[in-house]
Protein backbone atom coordinates (compact mmCIF):
# COMPACT_ATOMS: atom_id res chain seq x y z
CA UNK A 1 0.00 0.00 0.00
CA UNK A 2 2.89 2.23 0.01
CA UNK A 3 3.88 2.55 -2.93
CA UNK A 4 3.90 5.71 -5.17
CA UNK A 5 1.02 5.14 -7.30
CA UNK A 6 -0.41 1.95 -4.93
CA UNK A 7 -2.62 -0.41 -5.15
CA UNK A 8 -3.42 0.04 -8.65
CA UNK A 9 0.00 -1.38 -9.96
CA UNK A 10 0.49 -3.79 -6.71
CA UNK A 11 -3.17 -5.08 -7.24
CA UNK A 12 -2.34 -5.30 -11.43
CA UNK A 13 0.90 -7.50 -10.90
CA UNK A 14 -0.57 -9.65 -8.53
CA UNK A 15 -3.24 -10.75 -10.97
CA UNK A 16 -0.93 -10.94 -13.59
CA UNK A 17 1.36 -13.19 -11.58
CA UNK A 18 -1.93 -15.64 -10.68
CA UNK A 19 -2.89 -15.93 -14.25
CA UNK A 20 0.38 -16.74 -16.13
CA UNK A 21 1.99 -18.54 -13.71
CA UNK A 22 -0.55 -19.81 -11.25
CA UNK A 23 1.10 -17.80 -8.17
CA UNK A 24 -0.33 -17.93 -4.68
CA UNK A 25 -0.88 -14.27 -3.55
CA UNK A 26 -2.11 -12.87 -0.51
CA UNK A 27 -2.86 -8.88 -0.92
CA UNK A 28 -2.18 -7.25 2.15
CA UNK A 29 -3.83 -3.70 2.41
CA UNK A 30 -7.06 -1.78 2.88
CA UNK A 31 -9.76 -3.80 1.52
CA UNK A 32 -12.00 -0.80 0.98
CA UNK A 33 -9.43 -0.04 -1.70
CA UNK A 34 -8.07 -3.52 -3.02
CA UNK A 35 -11.94 -4.79 -3.68
CA UNK A 36 -12.75 -2.19 -6.88
CA UNK A 37 -9.12 -2.52 -8.30
CA UNK A 38 -9.78 -6.77 -8.56
CA UNK A 39 -13.19 -5.95 -9.96
CA UNK A 40 -11.94 -3.19 -12.74
CA UNK A 41 -8.89 -5.74 -13.60
CA UNK A 42 -12.27 -8.78 -14.30
CA UNK A 43 -10.57 -10.22 -11.41
CA UNK A 44 -13.13 -11.13 -8.29
CA UNK A 45 -13.42 -14.39 -9.32
CA UNK A 46 -9.27 -14.94 -9.03
CA UNK A 47 -8.61 -16.85 -5.34
CA UNK A 48 -6.79 -13.98 -4.38
CA UNK A 49 -7.45 -13.29 -1.01
CA UNK A 50 -7.22 -10.22 1.45
CA UNK A 51 -5.72 -9.60 4.84
CA UNK A 52 -7.00 -6.53 5.66
CA UNK A 53 -5.07 -3.60 7.23
CA UNK A 54 -6.10 -0.19 8.74
CA UNK A 55 -2.53 1.61 8.49
CA UNK A 56 0.34 2.32 5.71
CA UNK A 57 3.77 2.96 6.12
CA UNK A 58 4.26 6.18 3.68
CA UNK A 59 7.79 7.19 2.01
CA UNK A 60 7.88 9.80 4.45
CA UNK A 61 7.70 7.90 7.49
CA UNK A 62 10.66 7.37 9.63
CA UNK A 63 11.65 3.28 8.50
CA UNK A 64 12.26 2.27 12.30
CA UNK A 65 9.46 4.59 14.36
CA UNK A 66 6.32 3.34 11.73
CA UNK A 67 7.09 -0.12 12.10
CA UNK A 68 6.80 0.01 15.88
CA UNK A 69 4.17 2.51 16.23
CA UNK A 70 2.25 1.02 13.02
CA UNK A 71 1.50 -2.36 14.10
CA UNK A 72 -1.82 -2.93 11.52
CA UNK A 73 0.16 -1.26 8.60
CA UNK A 74 0.13 -3.58 5.30
CA UNK A 75 3.57 -3.94 5.68
CA UNK A 76 4.27 -5.20 9.46
CA UNK A 77 1.53 -7.18 9.36
CA UNK A 78 2.85 -8.85 5.73
CA UNK A 79 6.20 -9.66 7.46
CA UNK A 80 4.81 -11.10 10.23
CA UNK A 81 2.89 -13.11 8.35
CA UNK A 82 5.91 -14.89 6.74
CA UNK A 83 7.42 -14.96 10.60
CA UNK A 84 4.66 -17.19 11.16
CA UNK A 85 4.35 -19.35 8.39
CA UNK A 86 1.13 -17.88 6.92
CA UNK A 87 3.23 -16.62 3.81
CA UNK A 88 6.53 -17.37 2.45
CA UNK A 89 7.77 -14.26 1.05
CA UNK A 90 7.14 -10.72 1.15
CA UNK A 91 6.95 -8.59 -2.10
CA UNK A 92 6.79 -4.72 -1.07
CA UNK A 93 7.25 -1.19 -3.05
CA UNK A 94 6.96 1.26 -0.07
CA UNK A 95 9.17 2.58 1.56
CA UNK A 96 12.43 0.90 1.45
CA UNK A 97 13.96 2.28 5.03
CA UNK A 98 10.84 0.25 6.36
CA UNK A 99 11.08 -2.78 4.49
CA UNK A 100 14.60 -3.24 5.84
CA UNK A 101 13.37 -2.05 9.62
CA UNK A 102 10.50 -5.20 9.24
CA UNK A 103 13.26 -7.34 7.86
CA UNK A 104 15.54 -6.57 11.10
CA UNK A 105 12.76 -6.15 13.81
CA UNK A 106 10.56 -9.26 12.53
CA UNK A 107 11.70 -11.91 10.83
CA UNK A 108 15.93 -10.99 12.07
CA UNK A 109 18.73 -11.19 10.72
CA UNK A 110 20.73 -14.67 10.08
CA UNK A 111 22.68 -15.90 13.22
CA UNK A 112 25.83 -14.41 13.10
CA UNK A 113 25.76 -12.09 10.29
CA UNK A 114 26.54 -8.41 11.13
CA UNK A 115 23.64 -6.73 8.71
CA UNK A 116 21.65 -7.51 5.61
CA UNK A 117 22.00 -5.81 2.15
CA UNK A 118 19.97 -4.87 -0.76
CA UNK A 119 21.21 -6.98 -4.09
CA UNK A 120 20.58 -5.61 -7.23
CA UNK A 121 21.64 -7.38 -10.09
CA UNK A 122 22.92 -5.34 -13.51
CA UNK A 123 23.79 -6.20 -17.00
CA UNK A 124 27.94 -7.21 -17.85
CA UNK A 125 29.84 -7.84 -20.53
CA UNK A 126 31.27 -11.29 -20.74
CA UNK A 127 34.34 -12.38 -22.44
CA UNK A 128 35.85 -15.25 -24.42
CA UNK A 129 39.11 -16.63 -22.95
CA UNK A 130 40.88 -15.28 -25.96
CA UNK A 131 39.43 -12.00 -24.67
CA UNK A 132 36.64 -11.40 -27.08
CA UNK A 133 33.15 -9.75 -26.39
CA UNK A 134 30.84 -12.81 -26.58
CA UNK A 135 27.47 -11.98 -24.57
CA UNK A 136 25.44 -10.37 -21.44
CA UNK A 137 25.98 -11.72 -18.08
CA UNK A 138 25.03 -10.68 -14.71
CA UNK A 139 26.25 -8.44 -11.82
CA UNK A 140 25.17 -8.80 -8.45
CA UNK A 141 25.96 -5.28 -6.33
CA UNK A 142 25.59 -5.15 -3.14
CA UNK A 143 24.95 -3.37 -0.48
CA UNK A 144 22.40 -0.38 -2.37
CA UNK A 145 21.21 1.06 0.18
CA UNK A 146 20.52 -0.45 2.94
CA UNK A 147 23.72 0.41 5.09
CA UNK A 148 25.28 3.70 4.78
CA UNK A 149 27.82 3.05 7.78
CA UNK A 150 29.65 0.02 7.51
CA UNK A 151 32.70 -1.97 8.99
CA UNK A 152 34.95 -3.45 7.66
CA UNK A 153 33.59 -7.62 8.15
CA UNK A 154 30.27 -5.98 6.73
CA UNK A 155 31.77 -5.87 3.74
CA UNK A 156 33.59 -8.92 3.64
CA UNK A 157 29.89 -10.96 4.82
CA UNK A 158 28.80 -9.13 2.09
CA UNK A 159 30.93 -11.05 -0.50
CA UNK A 160 29.88 -14.08 0.96
CA UNK A 161 25.96 -13.13 0.86
CA UNK A 162 26.51 -11.97 -2.48
CA UNK A 163 28.63 -15.11 -3.89
CA UNK A 164 26.00 -17.57 -2.28
CA UNK A 165 23.04 -15.84 -4.21
CA UNK A 166 25.04 -15.69 -7.51
CA UNK A 167 25.47 -19.72 -7.44
CA UNK A 168 22.12 -19.89 -6.22
CA UNK A 169 21.08 -18.34 -9.59
CA UNK A 170 23.22 -20.75 -11.59
CA UNK A 171 22.11 -24.47 -10.31
CA UNK A 172 23.90 -27.18 -11.65
CA UNK A 173 26.85 -24.92 -12.74
CA UNK A 174 30.40 -24.91 -11.31
CA UNK A 175 30.69 -21.53 -10.78
CA UNK A 176 32.73 -20.43 -8.21
CA UNK A 177 31.70 -16.46 -8.40
CA UNK A 178 34.15 -13.21 -8.75
CA UNK A 179 34.00 -11.01 -6.12
CA UNK A 180 35.37 -7.58 -5.99
CA UNK A 181 35.41 -4.61 -3.80
CA UNK A 182 34.32 -1.36 -5.42
CA UNK A 183 37.58 1.38 -5.04
CA UNK A 184 38.91 4.01 -6.66
CA UNK A 185 42.09 2.18 -8.11
CA UNK A 186 42.86 -1.55 -8.32
CA UNK A 187 45.93 -1.00 -6.47
CA UNK A 188 46.11 -2.25 -3.03
CA UNK A 189 47.03 0.93 -1.61
CA UNK A 190 44.12 2.62 -3.01
CA UNK A 191 40.69 3.14 -1.31
CA UNK A 192 39.88 4.23 2.43
CA UNK A 193 41.38 2.95 5.63
CA UNK A 194 38.00 1.10 5.80
CA UNK A 195 37.98 -0.55 1.81
CA UNK A 196 42.04 -1.71 3.15
CA UNK A 197 41.01 -3.76 5.94
CA UNK A 198 38.25 -5.20 4.20
CA UNK A 199 40.38 -6.12 1.43
CA UNK A 200 43.33 -7.62 3.68
CA UNK A 201 40.24 -9.96 5.56
CA UNK A 202 39.11 -11.19 2.06
CA UNK A 203 42.29 -11.76 0.71
CA UNK A 204 43.84 -13.36 3.72
CA UNK A 205 40.89 -15.47 4.11
CA UNK A 206 40.24 -17.38 1.12
CA UNK A 207 37.02 -19.36 0.60
CA UNK A 208 37.10 -22.31 -1.30
CA UNK A 209 32.66 -20.44 -2.68
CA UNK A 210 34.40 -17.83 -4.30
CA UNK A 211 37.43 -16.25 -5.62
CA UNK A 212 38.14 -12.26 -4.31
CA UNK A 213 39.94 -10.54 -7.06
CA UNK A 214 40.35 -7.46 -5.41
CA UNK A 215 39.80 -4.22 -5.75
CA UNK A 216 37.49 -3.00 -8.53
CA UNK A 217 36.64 0.19 -10.28
CA UNK A 218 33.36 1.33 -11.72
CA UNK A 219 33.54 0.65 -15.08
CA UNK A 220 33.89 -3.15 -13.96
CA UNK A 221 30.38 -3.36 -13.15
CA UNK A 222 30.08 -4.26 -16.55
CA UNK A 223 32.95 -5.29 -18.17
CA UNK A 224 35.64 -6.29 -16.08
CA UNK A 225 38.24 -8.38 -17.72
CA UNK A 226 40.95 -9.85 -14.69
CA UNK A 227 44.55 -8.01 -14.90
CA UNK A 228 46.78 -9.68 -17.11
CA UNK A 229 44.73 -10.34 -19.99
CA UNK A 230 42.71 -12.91 -22.34
CA UNK A 231 43.51 -15.97 -20.88
CA UNK A 232 44.17 -15.61 -17.65
CA UNK A 233 40.80 -16.74 -16.01
CA UNK A 234 39.16 -18.53 -18.86
CA UNK A 235 36.77 -15.33 -19.85
CA UNK A 236 33.59 -14.85 -17.67
CA UNK A 237 33.13 -11.23 -15.73
CA UNK A 238 33.28 -10.02 -12.17
CA UNK A 239 30.04 -11.90 -10.32
CA UNK A 240 29.64 -9.25 -7.09
CA UNK A 241 30.77 -6.08 -6.69
CA UNK A 242 30.60 -5.35 -2.98
CA UNK A 243 30.27 -1.97 -1.36
CA UNK A 244 28.34 0.19 1.19
CA UNK A 245 24.87 0.66 0.56
CA UNK A 246 25.08 4.99 0.52
CA UNK A 247 27.93 4.24 -2.45
CA UNK A 248 26.39 1.45 -4.13
CA UNK A 249 23.05 3.46 -4.07
CA UNK A 250 24.45 6.11 -6.04
CA UNK A 251 26.20 3.60 -8.59
CA UNK A 252 23.00 1.90 -9.15
CA UNK A 253 21.12 5.10 -9.79
CA UNK A 254 24.09 6.92 -11.71
CA UNK A 255 23.14 3.60 -14.16
CA UNK A 256 19.70 4.38 -14.06
CA UNK A 257 20.21 7.94 -15.30
CA UNK A 258 22.80 7.24 -17.74
CA UNK A 259 20.75 4.68 -19.06
CA UNK A 260 17.56 7.09 -19.73
CA UNK A 261 20.03 9.19 -21.02
CA UNK A 262 21.14 6.70 -23.83
CA UNK A 263 17.62 6.27 -24.40
CA UNK A 264 16.56 9.50 -24.47
CA UNK A 265 19.58 10.61 -26.78
CA UNK A 266 19.01 7.71 -29.42
CA UNK A 267 15.22 9.08 -29.46
CA UNK A 268 16.43 12.35 -30.00
CA UNK A 269 18.81 11.78 -32.72
CA UNK A 270 16.50 8.92 -34.65
CA UNK A 271 13.92 11.55 -35.10
CA UNK A 272 16.07 14.37 -36.72
CA UNK A 273 16.72 12.52 -40.42
CA UNK A 274 14.84 10.03 -42.47
CA UNK A 275 18.45 8.39 -43.14
CA UNK A 276 18.65 7.90 -38.76
CA UNK A 277 14.84 6.53 -39.00
CA UNK A 278 16.02 4.38 -41.57
CA UNK A 279 19.11 3.05 -39.82
CA UNK A 280 17.01 2.63 -36.91
CA UNK A 281 14.37 0.32 -38.73
CA UNK A 282 17.30 -1.74 -39.81
CA UNK A 283 19.01 -1.79 -36.54
CA UNK A 284 15.17 -2.85 -35.06
CA UNK A 285 16.35 -6.63 -33.45
CA UNK A 286 19.17 -4.91 -31.99
CA UNK A 287 18.02 -2.43 -30.34
CA UNK A 288 14.90 -4.45 -28.85
CA UNK A 289 17.35 -6.68 -27.60
CA UNK A 290 19.57 -4.00 -25.90
CA UNK A 291 16.06 -2.94 -24.46
CA UNK A 292 15.34 -6.27 -22.50
CA UNK A 293 18.99 -6.33 -21.25
CA UNK A 294 18.28 -2.81 -19.77
CA UNK A 295 14.91 -3.60 -18.81
CA UNK A 296 14.19 -2.47 -14.85
CA UNK A 297 11.02 -4.09 -15.08
CA UNK A 298 11.94 -7.01 -16.22
CA UNK A 299 13.99 -7.49 -13.03
CA UNK A 300 11.12 -6.74 -11.03
CA UNK A 301 12.70 -5.96 -7.56
CA UNK A 302 15.99 -6.16 -5.21
CA UNK A 303 16.12 -9.17 -2.46
CA UNK A 304 16.89 -8.09 0.99
CA UNK A 305 19.79 -10.64 1.53
CA UNK A 306 20.47 -11.57 4.91
CA UNK A 307 17.22 -11.71 6.99
CA UNK A 308 15.41 -15.18 8.00
CA UNK A 309 13.38 -15.17 4.73
CA UNK A 310 12.61 -14.04 1.37
CA UNK A 311 11.92 -10.18 1.06
CA UNK A 312 11.46 -8.60 -2.68
CA UNK A 313 12.28 -4.55 -2.59
CA UNK A 314 10.66 -3.37 -5.72
CA UNK A 315 10.86 0.27 -6.83
CA UNK A 316 8.42 2.82 -5.23
CA UNK A 317 7.09 3.75 -9.12
CA UNK A 318 7.14 -0.01 -10.29
CA UNK A 319 4.58 -1.58 -12.76
CA UNK A 320 2.63 -4.14 -12.66
CA UNK A 321 4.93 -6.46 -14.52
CA UNK A 322 7.67 -5.41 -12.60
CA UNK A 323 5.36 -6.62 -9.59
CA UNK A 324 4.23 -9.57 -11.11
CA UNK A 325 8.40 -9.97 -11.85
CA UNK A 326 8.96 -9.46 -8.65
CA UNK A 327 7.00 -12.11 -7.55
CA UNK A 328 7.89 -14.45 -9.92
CA UNK A 329 11.35 -13.75 -8.27
CA UNK A 330 10.66 -14.48 -4.79
CA UNK A 331 8.63 -17.98 -5.28
CA UNK A 332 12.43 -18.65 -7.17
CA UNK A 333 14.36 -17.76 -3.82
CA UNK A 334 11.57 -19.67 -1.90
CA UNK A 335 12.43 -22.49 -4.13
CA UNK A 336 15.95 -22.47 -4.18
CA UNK A 337 15.89 -22.11 -0.57
CA UNK A 338 17.63 -18.77 -0.42
CA UNK A 339 17.33 -18.19 3.11
CA UNK A 340 18.84 -22.02 4.52
CA UNK A 341 21.49 -21.31 1.98
CA UNK A 342 22.59 -17.96 3.05
CA UNK A 343 22.19 -18.73 6.92
CA UNK A 344 24.63 -22.11 6.16
CA UNK A 345 27.17 -19.50 3.93
CA UNK A 346 27.34 -17.13 7.05
CA UNK A 347 28.20 -20.25 9.65
CA UNK A 348 30.71 -22.07 7.02
CA UNK A 349 32.69 -18.48 6.82
CA UNK A 350 31.99 -17.23 10.62
CA UNK A 351 35.56 -16.48 10.22
CA UNK A 352 34.70 -12.90 7.80
CA UNK A 353 32.14 -12.22 10.79
CA UNK A 354 32.10 -9.81 13.66
CA UNK A 355 34.13 -11.62 16.65
CA UNK A 356 34.53 -14.59 14.60
CA UNK A 357 31.09 -14.96 14.07
CA UNK A 358 29.28 -13.61 17.02
CA UNK A 359 26.66 -11.16 16.02
CA UNK A 360 26.65 -7.67 16.75
CA UNK A 361 23.91 -5.42 18.28
CA UNK A 362 21.25 -4.82 15.70
CA UNK A 363 22.04 -1.72 13.48
CA UNK A 364 19.82 1.67 12.90
CA UNK A 365 17.65 1.03 9.51
CA UNK A 366 19.29 3.57 6.89
CA UNK A 367 18.31 2.96 3.56
CA UNK A 368 16.35 5.35 1.73
CA UNK A 369 12.70 5.20 -0.39
CA UNK A 370 13.81 4.75 -3.85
Amino acid sequence: MGGDAAPGPEVAGAVQAVRSHGSRVVLVGNEALLRPELARLGATELAIPIRHCTEVITMHDHPGQAVRKKRDSSMRVAFEMVRRGEASAVVSAGNSGAVLACGLFILRRLKGLDRPGIAVSLPRLTRSPQGAIVGVGQCLLLDTGANVEVKPFTLAQFAVLGATFARLRAPGSALKPRVGLLSNGEEASKGTPLLREAHELLASTPSPDFQYVGFVEGRDLFQWQQPGGPGVDGGGGLDVMVTDGFTGNVVLKTAEGAGRFLAEFLRMQVKRSLLAQLGALLMRPVLRELKQVVDVDGRGGAPLLGVDGVAIICHGRSSARAIARAIAVAEEHVAAGLAPALQQAIVAHRSLGPGGGAASPPANPSAESE
